[in-house]
């Protein structure tokens, strides 16, 4: 199974043909051979070192708010575990 999250191109090298995408700070290299029309400021998944997928603006809004709600919930549950373990 892969799980993506949308990540911004920062930055483009069109002699290497990679793009560098921001994840909200770190930062990841991939390779834009499966994708043509990527410009700054757009929107991608990556898997495998590859840009696989540009995504709309309302789509990576959509799920970068999914992803900060996970990240939400899971880190609720781990302050519950936490608090179960002193007890």
């Amino acid at each position: 199974m892969c799980i993506a999250a949308p990540a911004k191109v920062i930055e483009i090298n069109k002699e290497e043909n990679r793009v560098v995408a921001d994840f909200g700070g770190v930062r990841q290299e991939a390779k834009l051979n499966l994708l043509d029309d990527i410009e700054l400021g757009d929107h991608i998944l990556i898997h495998a070192g590859y840009a696989i997928e540009k995504l709309s603006e309302e789509a990576a809004k959509e799920s970068l708010e999914a992803w900060d709600e996970l990240l939400k919930v899971l880190d609720e549950e781990d302050e519950e575990l936490a608090e179960l373990n002193k007890e």
